[in-house]
């Protein structure tokens, strides 16, 4: 690791060339292939996976399902991946039954080895109750689920909310034109009937201000990836709350090339909140020489990103930019370090 000077001291820095050397977390990826290409290449590369189930409505993919391919997963690759379980809200409004069903599963997924749950956007966005009105995540027929898993110590992964740019029309968004085009659904201008960002946002404050203790890492960083401000207040008000950066690296790198300094500044002074991961998915079908390349992929041009300051390119970014070059100390709280914190049980592969 080379010394080099910075703001008057000697700092250490990563190089390329100890991408292979350092250990490394990705924690957000979606493999239901149990021989997963995916996370043969993170064994070669040097990553810890977390394996993700998720309340999506796929008949393919409940998350019965999913929980069955993570557990094989896990059986085929124990010294490098870990998984999280989810909830289905089918069921919620013969709520009795639903607590006590949900409170099982939870229980059965825990001792059959997850080490925290996934929180999904279709609590906010897309389920509603019998009388048509929308759950949110503060409503108080969660209490008892969130205060299950403080006493349980388990994390939560919460992916509530979408990007901002979800309420705008398609020629406005500079980010995510593709998967609205693909995903109207979601597109939350065409739904203005929908909740708001703002109330989704605020019902996720609201969950976090009701329950302190619990262990939170907002995903895809936090839905706040239009703001470094934002995010900056968002940690400053919650310090013991982290968020990670699954599928919105681009959104860094714009930031990093609108104002390098500040988004550098961003990950030093937030460095004990922020988690590595990219949401890499790996299906049954999948071709795993191309699985295991896109993986090395992205993986790699992260490092890169994080570890030099590189002249970069990246589709969908208008121009060069160049990487953070964080110090050493920064990367392995953001690679591995933080993802041990608020996901102890990764301390033991």
């Amino acid at each position: 690791m080379p010394l080099a000077l910075f703001w008057g001291c000697a700092e250490e820095y990563y190089s390329l060339d100890d991408y292979s050397i350092v250990k490394k977390t990705d924690i957000h990826v979606h493999i239901n292939q149990p021989n997963s290409a995916i996370a043969q290449q993170a064994l070669e590369d040097n990553f810890r996976l977390i394996n993700v189930n998720v309340d999506i409505y796929f008949p393919d993919y409940s998350i019965e399902v999913q929980r069955e391919a993570a557990v094989a997963v896990k059986e085929n690759f124990p010294e490098n991946t870990a998984w999280l379980t989810a909830f289905s809200m089918a069921g919620w409004d013969n709520y009795d039954t639903w607590l006590e069903n949900t409170l099982a599963y939870l229980d059965e997924s825990f001792e059959q080895g997850a080490i925290g749950i996934k929180i999904w956007k279709n609590i906010g966005m897309e389920f509603q109750d019998e009388q048509g009105e929308f759950i949110m995540i503060d409503h108080p027929g969660f209490d008892p689920i969130f205060e299950y898993l403080i006493e349980n110590n388990k994390p939560v992964l919460g992916h509530l909310g979408e990007p901002r740019e979800a309420w705008l029309p398609l020629e406005e968004m500079k980010m995510h034109q593709g998967y609205f085009s693909r995903n109207p659904q979601y597109h939350m201008y065409l739904h203005p009937e929908y909740p708001s960002y703002e109330s989704i946002m605020e019902s996720r404050d609201n969950r976090l201000d009701k329950h302190p203790d619990l262990v939170f890492v907002g995903a895809h960083l936090g839905s706040m990836e239009w703001s470094l401000d934002v995010m900056s207040e968002h940690l400053d008000r919650y310090p013991n709350v982290a968020i990670e950066m699954a599928a919105r690296m681009r959104h860094i790198y714009f930031e990093a090339k609108q104002d390098w300094e500040k988004t550098r500044d961003f990950f030093i002074t937030y460095q004990d909140q922020l988690i590595y991961s990219t949401d890499l998915t790996e299906n049954p079908g999948a071709d795993p020489e191309q699985a295991a390349a896109r993986a090395h992929s992205v993986w790699l041009q992260d490092w890169e990103f994080f570890v030099t300051n590189n002249t970069m390119e990246e589709s969908g970014i208008d121009g060069e930019f160049s990487g953070l070059q964080l110090p050493v100390k920064v990367v392995n709280k953001l690679f591995s370090e933080n993802a041990e914190k608020w996901f102890p049980p990764l301390n033991e592969l």
